[in-house]
């Protein structure tokens, strides 16, 4: 009877050591997958910033923008799109608007120091900025 004992306290032992290097395993799986994740979301933050530097030039710096260049700052941004524009992905375009999201917003903020003519040019530069979207998706 007492090896029978011993054996089943060893059996015990072994399932309760096999647990414990499961659980561990499977947390150390949720770590890295975790880690991985925002390795990938800096990636894609790094990327967009690029993409916003590349689009936006001497303006990528959108919070020091003033209602004096913000206009060229759009115009700026449209001549790129123009020229990059034939070869972006649906991703592109995706970190594409979200620079004119921002850029929007910051109109926003200077909306009431914009002139009617500033106005006037960057709703038509957003105009077509929507058009060479919209023709890219309708090529897809």
């Amino acid at each position: 009877m007492k090896k029978s004992n011993s054996t089943y306290g060893k059996i015990m032992l072994a399932l309760a050591l096999g647990f414990s290097f499961a659980a561990e395993a499977t947390n150390n799986t949720f770590t890295l997958t975790d880690s991985g994740k925002a390795a990938i979301e800096r990636q894609q933050e790094d990327s967009a910033t690029k993409l916003q530097q590349e689009l936006l030039g001497q303006y990528a710096d959108i919070n020091a923008l003033t209602a004096t260049n913000l206009r060229q700052a759009y115009i700026t941004l449209l001549e790129n799109v123009r020229s990059k524009h034939a070869t972006w992905t649906d991703q592109d375009w995706a970190k594409a608007q979200a620079v004119v999201n921002k850029l929007d917003a910051k109109k926003n903020t200077l909306e009431k120091q914009l002139g009617v003519d500033d106005k006037g040019k960057i709703k038509l530069l957003q105009g077509e900025l929507r058009t060479l979207e919209t023709k890219a998706d309708a090529k897809d």
